[in-house]
């Protein structure tokens, strides 16, 4: 299963705010057995998120797309998807009532704005977010389904555990892309140990990757398709 993450913003481009939520993500799919192709980021502008969209689209089976979802103008995610697969933006009622009713539970006024958050590509299904007024959605596009998140943290993960995972879950049923074991070594330098290990003959679908991160080397053993005994 191919998988693209996508990170918007201009405060991610720009470095003023450290993409955590890809790192994260990244990690969380791998420990499933997923192996992410390519992670991209794109800044809050419409021209460039539509042909980013497609772009993926066009090459992976799941595209994870955060950020862009508030109520804001520079919030042009959902547009973005509209455009980009011709679903145009269409209101969604039973997202509208939900973010009234968590405002009036507060005892404050909803902003005119937040109603933006309610237009979502046409036919796109609803993804949940219980602590926000941003709910997620997906788009499908040929073999592609693409699934967008808001980009706060603590919302963005619990969407992830809760209405992302089983879903991916579910597409992928019994197969696992990649497993992954990780061992620390120590008093070897990273190339000594490329030198002794990069040349033995390892089972078809298994590699080998180093990361120095001193006073340790850790050796990941990667395996794309492998079977337990040749792990």
């Amino acid at each position: 299963m191919r998988i693209e993450i996508i990170s918007t913003g201009d405060e991610i481009v720009t470095g003023l705010v450290v993409d955590t939520n890809a790192a994260w993500l990244s990690a969380l799919l791998l420990e499933q057995g997923w192996q992410v192709r390519r992670r991209l980021t794109v800044g809050d502008n419409l021209a460039d998120l539509k042909t980013v969209l497609q772009e993926s689209a066009n090459r992976a089976e799941v595209v994870l797309v955060c950020g862009g979802l508030g109520p804001t103008a520079d919030d042009l995610t959902a547009q973005a998807a509209a455009e980009a697969f011709d679903q145009p933006l269409t209101l969604f009622p039973d997202w509208l009532a939900t973010i009234e009713a968590r405002y009036a539970s507060r005892g404050r006024p909803m902003a005119q704005s937040n109603a933006k958050q309610a237009w979502l590509p046409q036919g796109s299904e609803i993804l949940d977010n219980p602590v926000g007024t941003a709910c997620g959605f997906v788009v499908r596009s040929g073999q592609s389904q693409l699934f967008f998140t808001p980009g706060v943290p603590f919302e963005f993960k619990q969407m992830v555990r809760e209405q992302i995972l089983p879903r991916l879950k579910q597409l992928a049923g019994a197969q696992i892309d990649t497993e992954l074991r990780r061992f620390y070594t120590f008093g070897v330098s990273e190339s000594a140990l490329s030198d002794m290990l990069d040349a033995e003959p390892w089972p078809a679908g298994i590699e080998l990757g180093y990361r120095s991160s001193m006073p340790l080397i850790e050796l990941k053993l990667i395996g794309h398709g492998a079977s337990t005994a040749d792990m």
